[in-house]
């Protein structure tokens, strides 16, 4: 094809295509921000930090207490005997620090203790004597052990793939607010840990890992996760913070949290709180460094601390033990400094909480640039073939100095950090490329234009075997879990009035909103069958009051069916064609059941197998025959004692062997406060004991007050018509030994 149209009228109309070329693309690869986006912005932030660092308040209660060269010269080269650092732990327990956090992982036994020394006697001299020389010295292990039972001492530990899976002892709770954080929080393969001896010693455990995404710390996990392992573990800054406040819970704000919008929208970990101290973090459920630089006044050597000549620096202070002796090599590059002490990140980010302090990307960042850079971008390219270079210019020149100044000024007045980079360096690409192709008047043609873009899915934060690929392998557990099944009633007649796409878009039509209600639910679809849904709760990961989470979903979906049903109904109207009511039967139970990939080593699926799956589907078949919407089972009856539920009947299932207590569910908390609700429950109680009793007659004639108390609590359904024929063809051929179990006839 011929490329003339795209410069016609001389070059009018190429600046302005070629500008919007450039505009979509930044966007997408905006959209898309790839490691290299990112970095750069991390770049800018760092030289924010540069220009104006944190001021560094030397009254904030922190101390770094440091094996430095004085200390190294006047106790020997590191490590340290255990009972060097047990009287420096001693000391600081005496000078009153409120929790002393080590910077150092004692992962083996101390190698110079006299205890084990002479062990290695034993093939110099006879073995009773090897014994009672241990026995008579007491191992250095303990007695640090012993020093830090009187303190509060965290102890640190070390994420690393050569590591072991054995967990590192928690001293702490964990409670969430909002959305499950787990699936945010990095994930670690292994962990190097303290000795148990000394773990079991110490009030708190934390990890020594700062970033562990690049080599500039500018994020630090305040909670991390443990591969195959339940629960989290602190950092050290954290715990430190934690053990000082003798406080016993860590709370993880996510989105969905009191007070935390979401807007629908999964967001992640928002804050990490634990006593007075909340930290806010990115979704990842890190806290920003916000650097003051090296700052001398914050150490104290542990020279001094053991001879006593530092108590002024060190009592009511929350101390971190590192080093920065050179040789040791614990140093870590900052946004500030290069080789720094690792020690001092961990300082610095008590000394944020404390002070409360910090620096924040809003989760709304990304989006506002994005429209900030889509507006402005599409008024330089509408702009570039109506004005002169020279206003043009001075128009590029304002949009790209407020590209650059409003997020300093957040930075300076909020601590908030925008994009100061990519959005000026998008305008400047804009103007020079619209501006450039202007001055081209003699070009007819050019390449061809990109026809298409990528398009890019945010990962989905719910999807457990995305977080974790490595659980991509065949295998189940056993888990107590919610199981539901629906079906449509009558599908075959709806299906008749509609052709195969139409069918298509009805299905899909109902089932998107049913599927919404089950996710929103924080339920687990397991699969489609035509016109049927299986879901379950509590699996892959664990939600509490599964079962009624479960009950409040097969409510809210029979609601939203209403509200579909009348839609349809004017839709039918609106054509000329009958309207046939969609219905639907839902069955739940709960019980325990294996879970996990299921399937063969080229294709498998996460569902969940066993009896008490089963009996969820043989439930949903009886909707039908008692003619209710919502049956659930013994169990998950006794799982949700708050929720309406009416008992029905005990019924022998297909495939069971013992008879199942099967429930309507008619309503939540609300149906139950209803005086008629608990007037209902007795007349009911009254027409089983009667009908299970083989008392037909008597039991009949209780029928009419059970509806009357089930139409005044607003349940209408067909459950006594049926129970009434029943009834009666009892009455006319009553078995020989009734049980009071009915024996189902269909699944």
């Amino acid at each position: 094809m011929r490329m003339s149209w795209l410069f016609g009228r001389g070059n009018v109309r190429a600046p302005w295509i070629v500008a919007l070329l450039v505009l979509l693309n930044a966007l997408l690869l905006r959209a898309v921000d790839p490691p290299e986006i990112s970095r750069l912005r991390d770049l800018a932030f760092d030289g924010y930090q540069r220009i104006l660092p944190r001021t560094y308040n030397p009254e904030v209660p922190v101390r770094i207490v440091d094996i430095d060269e004085e200390a190294l010269a006047e106790f020997g080269q590191w490590p340290w005997p255990r009972t060097v650092v047990a009287r420096l732990v001693d000391k600081l327990a005496e000078q009153g620090a409120l929790s002393i956090a080590f910077d150092v992982v004692f992962a083996e036994p101390d190698r110079s203790s006299i205890s084990r020394m002479v062990r290695d006697l034993v093939a110099y001299t006879d073995p009773e004597t090897v014994q009672k020389l241990a026995a008579a010295v007491q191992d250095n292990d303990q007695v640090l052990a012993d020093a830090m039972s009187h303190a509060n001492v965290v102890l640190g530990f070390g994420f690393d793939l050569k590591g072991g899976t054995t967990p590192p002892k928690q001293r702490h709770g964990v409670a969430f607010a909002g959305d499950n954080p787990m699936e945010y929080l990095p994930v670690q393969q292994g962990v190097v840990k303290a000795i148990p001896i000394l773990e079991a010693a110490a009030k708190g455990n934390g990890s020594v890992n700062t970033d562990i995404d690049s080599v500039v710390i500018r994020r630090v996990p305040m909670l991390f996760r443990l591969a195959g392992q339940e629960g989290v573990f602190p950092a050290l800054s954290i715990e430190a913070m934690r053990v000082a406040q003798d406080a016993k819970t860590y709370v993880v704000k996510s989105s969905g949290a009191n007070r935390e919008e979401a807007f629908g929208v999964h967001s992640g970990i928002v804050a990490v709180k634990t006593g007075d101290i909340e930290v806010p973090t990115d979704a990842r459920g890190r806290m920003a460094l916000y650097d003051t630089g090296h700052e001398p006044e914050r150490y104290v050597s542990a020279a001094a601390v053991i001879k006593g000549t530092a108590k002024n620096k060190i009592e009511n202070h929350v101390v971190f033990v590192g080093t920065s002796a050179i040789g040791l090599k614990d140093l870590r590059n900052t946004p500030t400094e290069e080789a720094v002490p690792g020690v001092e990140v961990h300082a610095q980010l008590a000394e944020q909480m404390l002070e409360q302090v910090f620096l924040a990307r809003p989760d709304f960042a990304d989006g506002l640039e994005f429209v900030y850079l889509a507006v402005i971008g599409l008024m330089f390219v509408i702009l570039l073939p109506r004005l002169s270079a020279a206003r043009m210019a001075m128009v590029a020149l304002i949009f790209i100095a407020v590209g650059v100044a409003v997020p300093w000024f957040a930075f300076t007045e909020q601590r908030l950090l925008f994009d100061p980079i990519y959005p000026p360096l998008t305008l400047f690409a804009i103007y020079v490329s619209g501006t450039a192709l202007a001055f081209m008047r003699e070009e007819r043609e050019r390449a061809a234009i990109r026809g298409a873009f990528g398009l890019y899915l945010s990962p989905d934060l719910v999807e457990r075997l995305a977080r974790q690929p490595e659980l991509l392998q065949l295998g189940g557990e056993q888990r107590e879990i919610t199981v539901m099944f629906t079906d449509v009633r009558g599908f075959t007649r709806i299906s008749e009035q509609f052709d195969p796409p139409g069918l298509t878009r009805f299905m899909n039509r109902f089932l998107t909103p049913m599927t919404d209600v089950v996710m929103r639910n924080r339920g687990t679809i397991d699969k489609y069958m035509g016109d049927a849904i299986m879901a379950f709760w509590n699996a892959p990961l664990a939600i509490d009051g599964h079962a009624a989470r479960a009950c409040e979903t097969a409510l809210a979906m029979h609601a939203q069916l209403r509200t579909l049903n009348e839609d349809w109904r004017k839709e039918a109207e609106a054509e000329g064609r009958e309207h046939i009511p969609v219905k639907i039967g839902i069955g739940l139970n709960s019980g325990n059941a294996s879970v996990g990939n299921f399937g063969s080593t080229q294709r498998f699926t996460y569902s969940c197998l066993g009896d008490e799956v089963n009996l969820a589907s043989r439930l949903e078949g009886q909707c039908k025959t008692y003619r209710v919407e919502i049956i659930i089972g013994d169990n998950t009856r006794q799982l949700v004692p708050d929720m309406a539920a009416i008992e029905l009947d005990s019924v022998m299932v297909k495939g069971k062997t013992e008879p199942e207590r099967i429930w309507a569910l008619i309503g939540g908390p609300e149906v139950v406060r209803d005086p008629a609700y608990a007037d209902l429950v007795k007349a009911q109680s009254a027409f089983l004991d009667q009908y299970r009793a083989g008392g037909f007659a008597e039991a009949l004639d209780l029928l009419p007050a059970c509806e009357a108390l089930a139409d005044a609590v607003g349940w209408q359904q067909g459950y006594y018509e049926m129970m009434r024929e029943r009834v009666d063809s009892l009455i006319d051929d009553s078995p020989p030994e009734w049980t009071g179990v009915y024996v189902a006839k269909e699944k």
